[in-house]
């Protein structure tokens, strides 16, 4: 790391003096490795006069080889002064320093700095050659390595699908070709790139999207083919064709997927117990009962929990509503003994049932929720404009004292909203207890208690025949989707993934603002706010009084609620197996650590602001647990040795389901296809088919949109997608070994088909890069001994260190 090269570029750079440059590279053939060596082969090749490739000749003993990804990131995490490469979205998970490299303009910057697209709009810049203008053309030589472009990163790769352009000549079932051309846009639609972020990708600049539209243009296919359409807002009528992608279906693994779940647990738990040395022939348990609305993420936690234990557990979460969740807590058909070790709700405890306690409890807020009012005003008969409402006319509307929005009252706080003489509104409410109802109407009690003059809590005596009433939220949104003029309630979410238009509501601090506007976590930072007593000092207290709604804050959101556990204060008191205390508080500490607060997000929760995360970590610090019990650590990096502890939960571990899933998914398959075959008025007794194979590195993303579209269809499909590597993918899509006749429907590569395959074909295929990927540098150099900077280097350096022409960090060149 001293060589006179590399501190020539880093002159802060200050290593022992001869410090090794540990270079860590794959063992076996990969696109990471393809990618670097290919990048310094085109950037240096004076430098990298080694093979370039998915493998390439490393010096021999020189270097230290790794299995897979994951190797790569344990050497580098465990080795001082390694440098190695890895898909840049791993390196940072991994929280690893990374190379500022040298782009072709000369600028130094990291994948994190980088426009990671901006590699592909170069490559269909004016005058650029690289992507040829013709998608059947031979694109072996195709590369996006060390393109133009001040924020470009230089190792960039086109992930792409290899597609015969005439599919008609082929003689393709035509649902076939509807589903390949249906899939293909999906995955290039605004949808689809950003599931395909989801899985580590980067989305497609608009340069290449234009360039894959006109290619999907100039394929043939029968003319007799009928393409897909997409539902994804209620069509009456329209929704049900045969050609239609509708979300508003789901699948029957739904309705299989819980008696699957329980026998992959009881078998689970015997594979387990049979293991030797485990902690005991006993399983540690762990049972709660509550709101329905956290089910999803409780759900994914215990999962998580479950595969990463040494040993057997079993935990359940039966979602049955906040007030049957309060009820069992306390134990009022148990002789007053709990019947689950927590419970949860969306409100806190009753007094009623406060009262009935025989020990004594604390409320533990576990997330933050916000329920927003929408309505579907036509945007033209408003200017444009947010529909602005204060506490006292939301309150008037909803009870039905003002019944038209051209109401005096509405009027003066809207004065351009234009609606035609005497427009009623159509108030929609739920029509069975809710929390969304409760949260709603408590809040208008609290807010204008003068003009709420209705009952409040999850139900209301709503004025009779005047609203319309519907089940669930999902009633809801249906409602104020297809009637115009109409306002109602929902989880903010909710709302806003239905693109739904929202009620800008005046806050306390007299501000309007609508839930995307505001900062939801801040009505629980104001009810710790110092002099404030909304939530008790004491967290054994009654809380059933406790509520956050109409808190102060230019940017509170007025409704607003809390989720809470509801847990016993003195665990050893209970009796309570050691080990289901230790699972219980392990429990409680994830979902309240930033990886718990960041999955809770994905199930539509906002983040606790950082006062109630601290209230929290002291109520659980003054609970009390058997002395004898040992806590649970977590292991996200490897900890050689430590990591095999009874007591850690590791994310190196996996579970059975795993193994068993495929198996399970096909027989799903079998059955879905007989289910549907026999479903009157269907499309035909034959099942349209879409076969892929190729490169793994999208497989979870196109395993995901393929489940889309199984469950979307109203006729019965089969598709499928096998991760057997870029090569194998040209391989079966060519034919080699089928008198090259395509083995699959379309074929997948983080290259461009090879020149030989190319050559091998006996029809026109296209090109379609779908997604694109960058491969970052990094390294563990202590930033101490950088003075905090970044490690630079250029493409030439980076060639001689991983060729090993330069071996120490304190070269001079790096220097």
């Amino acid at each position: 790391w001293d060589h006179a090269d590399i501190k020539a570029e880093n002159p802060d750079l200050v290593v022992p003096a001869g410090q090794n440059i540990v270079v860590v590279r794959r063992t076996k053939g990969s696109s990471s490795t393809a990618g670097t060596t290919e990048y310094m082969k085109a950037a240096c090749p004076a430098s990298w006069t080694l093979d370039a490739g998915s493998v390439s000749n490393w010096p021999e003993g020189e270097t230290t080889a790794v299995e897979g990804s994951g190797g790569m990131a344990a050497e580098i995490r465990k080795t001082p002064f390694a440098i190695g490469y890895l898909d840049a979205g791993h390196g940072q998970r991994e929280g690893f320093a990374e190379v500022s490299l040298q782009n072709r303009n000369g600028n130094y910057l990291t994948t994190a700095e980088a426009d990671i697209g901006q590699a592909g709009t170069q490559a269909l810049a004016a005058g650029s050659s690289v992507i040829p203008a013709d998608p059947t053309s031979d694109w072996s030589a195709v590369n996006v390595y060390n393109m133009p472009g001040d924020r470009t990163w230089p190792i960039t790769l086109f992930s792409y699908f290899y597609v015969d352009k005439d599919l008609d000549a082929q003689g393709l079932d035509v649902d076939t070709q509807a589903l390949l051309k249906a899939f293909l846009q999906y995955v290039l639609s605004e949808d689809g790139q950003t599931h395909a972020e989801q899985y580590g990708f980067v989305k497609l600049p608009a340069e290449v999207l234009t360039y894959n539209a006109d290619t999907i243009a100039s394929m043939v296919f029968t003319s007799t083919m009928t393409e897909f359409t997409r539902e994804t807002s209620t069509q009456v009528g329209a929704g049900a064709g045969e050609y239609v992608l509708s979300t508003k279906r789901q699948s029957y693994d739904t309705v299989m997927h819980e008696p699957m779940a329980a026998s992959l647990d009881e078998l689970d738990a015997k594979v387990l117990a049979l293991t030797k040395d485990m902690h005991s022939a006993a399983v540690a348990q762990l049972h709660g009962s509550g709101t329905t609305n956290p089910s999803k993420f409780f759900w994914h936690v215990m999962h998580l929990f479950k595969n990463q234990m040494m040993f057997p557990t079993h935990l359940t979460y039966r979602a049955i509503g906040s007030s049957s969740g309060m009820h069992e807590f306390v134990g009022s058909d148990n002789g007053n003994v709990p019947q689950n070790h927590f419970g949860s709700g969306d409100i806190p405890m009753s007094s009623s049932n406060f009262a009935a306690l025989q020990f004594k409890m604390v409320h533990i807020p576990f997330a933050v929720g916000a329920i927003g009012i929408f309505h579907s005003v036509p945007a033209a008969e408003n200017g444009g404009d947010d529909v602005k409402l204060d506490s006292c006319l939301l309150a008037k509307i909803f009870s039905r004292q003002i019944k038209t929005w051209d109401h005096a009252d509405i009027k003066a706080e809207n004065p351009d909203l234009v609606v035609p003489a005497g427009q009623n509104i159509v108030v929609v409410r739920r029509t069975k207890g809710s929390s969304s109802t409760a949260g709603t109407t408590e809040y208008m009690k609290a807010a204008c208690p003068a003009s709420w003059t209705l009952d409040a809590g999850s139900v209301s005596n709503w004025p009779e025949g005047e609203t319309t009433a519907v089940e669930g939220s999902g009633g809801m949104a249906a409602e104020i989707r297809k009637t115009p003029f109409a306002i109602g309630y929902l989880d903010a979410g909710h709302g806003q993934r239905e693109g739904f238009a929202e009620v800008s509501l005046q806050n306390r601090n007299g501000n309007y603002l609508t839930t995307a506007e505001a900062d939801i976590g801040q009505a629980g930072t104001q009810a710790l706010a110092a002099g404030s007593s909304v939530i008790p000092a004491d967290p054994t207290s009654d809380w059933s009084a406790v509520n956050v709604y109409n808190m102060p804050g230019d940017r509170t959101w007025p409704i607003t609620l809390f989720s809470y556990f509801y847990v016993d204060k003195d665990l050893d008191a209970q009796g309570l197996d050691v080990d289901t205390q230790a699972l219980l508080k392990a429990f409680l500490q994830y979902v309240l650590s930033e990886d718990g607060q960041t999955h809770a997000e994905q199930y539509g929760f906002v983040k606790l602001p950082a006062e109630v995360l601290t209230y929290n970590a002291d109520t659980i610090a003054s609970m009390v647990f058997t002395s004898t019990m040992t806590e649970f650590t977590r292991e996200t990096s490897t900890q050689v040795g430590a990591g095999a502890g009874e007591y850690v939960l590791s994310t190196k571990r996996q579970s059975y389901d795993t193994v068993m899933h495929e198996p399970m998914a096909a027989s799903l398959d079998e059955l879905d296809a007989k289910v549907l075959a026999l479903t009157k008025d269907m499309h035909s007794a034959a099942v349209a088919q879409l076969h892929g194979s190729g490169t793994t590195n999208p497989s979870k993303f196109f395993w995901h949109v393929m489940h889309l579209f199984k469950n979307q269809m109203m006729f019965p499909t089969h598709l499928t997608y096998r991760a057997i590597g870029s090569s194998s993918g040209m391989h079966e899509f060519v034919g080699s070994d089928n008198g090259n006749v395509p083995q699959n429907h379309f074929g997948s590569g983080d290259i461009p088909m090879s020149s030989s395959n190319f050559a091998a074909l006996q029809f026109k295929m296209v090109h379609i890069p779908f997604a694109v990927g960058a491969i970052g540098i990094f390294h563990s150099v202590p930033a101490a001994e950088n003075g905090g900077d970044d490690v630079k280097l250029d493409s030439c350096l980076l060639a001689k260190i991983f060729s090993r022409q330069i071996k120490t960090w304190d070269h001079a060149d790096i220097k």
